[in-house]
This record gives C-alpha cells, sequence and structure tokens, in this order.
C-alpha cells in the first residue's frame, strides 16, 4: 500500500533497441547512493576518455533481479549508458542490448528517499491495467545531475516492460 503519493506521468511506451555499456554490480544496492555515484563516475570517466559522450546518451540502471525473491547478496544490477552500436567492451565495462519492445514509463521528480514509493507506483499501475510485465530489463533511466537541481530532485523515468499490448 502506497503511503506517500507522488506527482507522476505514466504511459505506454514504445521503446527502441538501445546499446548500452555498464558495470555489473552483484550484492545490496538499495539505498546506497554512493555505489550508484561510484559506478557512474567510472562509466562517464571512460566513456570521456574514449570519445562517447552524446548529447542523447541515457544513464541507466537496469534491475535484473526481483529483490523480494533474491537475496540482497546475489542482487545483480548495471549501471551505465547508451552508447554508439558499434563501441565494444573495455574491462570491466561490458555491452548489452536494451531490447525494442513495450514499456510502461512513469516519469518522476522525487527525493533520493522517494525512489521505493515511485516503483511501487509503476507497479500498481501495470496491475491495474491489467498488463503482463517481464522482469529483464526493468531499468531507470536518468534525466538530470540531482547536485545541478536547485532542490537536489532526481528527475528519472521508471521504465517496465511489458508483454505487447
Amino acid at each position: 500500500m502506497i503511503t506517500k503519493e507522488l506527482v507522476s506521468h505514466i504511459r505506454l511506451v514504445k521503446k527502441p533497441e538501445r546499446t548500452f555499456a555498464y558495470i555489473r554490480n552483484v550484492g545490496p544496492y538499495m539505498g546506497n547512493q554512493a555505489l550508484s555515484l561510484k559506478l557512474f563516475s567510472k562509466i562517464i570517466h571512460w566513456a570521456r576518455v574514449n570519445n562517447l559522450m552524446q548529447p542523447d546518451m541515457e544513464a541507466i540502471t537496469i534491475y535484473h533481479d526481483d529483490p523480494e525473491a533474491v537475496p540482497a547478496d546475489e542482487q545483480r544490477i548495471s549501471v551505465g549508458m547508451t552508447v554508439p552500436e558499434e563501441t565494444i567492451p573495455d574491462g570491466d565495462i561490458q555491452i548489452m542490448k536494451i531490447p525494442y519492445g513495450d514499456f510502461v514509463v512513469g516519469s518522476f521528480e522525487i527525493d533520493p528517499e522517494d525512489y521505493g514509493v515511485a516503483w511501487q507506483q509503476v507497479m500498481e499501475w501495470v496491475v491495474n491495467h491489467k498488463l503482463d510485465f517481464k522482469l529483464d530489463p526493468m531499468y531507470e533511466s536518468y534525466r538530470n545531475d540531482p547536485r545541478e537541481h536547485p532542490e537536489g530532485k532526481h528527475i528519472v523515468d521508471i521504465c517496465v516492460p511489458i508483454e505487447t499490448y
């Protein structure tokens, strides 16, 4: 049950296939902003060194596991960004495709502690609209650097893949 209602815009979207450069982390991540900052800093440094920073680049965290079914020390996330299709892996930086597909996308402007509520709102929207979701790739697409927001807010799209609608 949601205890806090966030202002959001939730809708169905067809997303294109994208090439995603990422660093994988296995272990507890919930509420660990320092971990996210560390992983994003590493991948952004790599992208700058390799001239891969693009104006249309998306910063993304993919959540591969159901946190209610997988123990925290085994949960996998992939933190990274979209890159040109021809990008090749490099050391800790791996490459995968985020597939074309139908997604429920919830757009939020939130405080860091509100991510759980935002996810809950999106998942309740999916259930209320009688849609079947897929577990992978569920992800967050970050639209700003919260350090540059006057209130420190995170502007984020929560993206949940669904069976074709």
